[in-house]
């Protein structure tokens, strides 16, 4: 289902790249899984560098920030605000 979203994302508004974070992507293994998945599912329709599979690990990444990221998030919206 999670390669499926990104599928989406890719079709629809061709993201520079895609950042999955959350309690479930906490689980690093997944990663692998949704990247490969990815491609499967894009089977070469969009054929861009960063989809390639020397590439796809700096395309789907985890949060910066780790498990914080909505946090830092909402840091960075006050600083704005102010």
């Amino acid at each position: 289902y999670l390669a499926h979203c990104c599928a989406v994302l890719v079709y629809v508004v061709s993201p520079e790249l895609i950042v999955l974070g959350g309690g479930i992507m906490n689980r690093s293994c997944l990663f692998p899984l949704v990247r490969r998945k990815l491609r499967e599912i894009l089977a070469g329709y969009i054929n861009t560098p960063q989809l390639q599979a020397e590439n796809i690990d700096r395309y789907v990444i985890p949060p910066a920030y780790g498990s914080s990221a909505g946090v830092q998030g909402a840091f960075a919206l006050a600083r704005r605000a102010l």
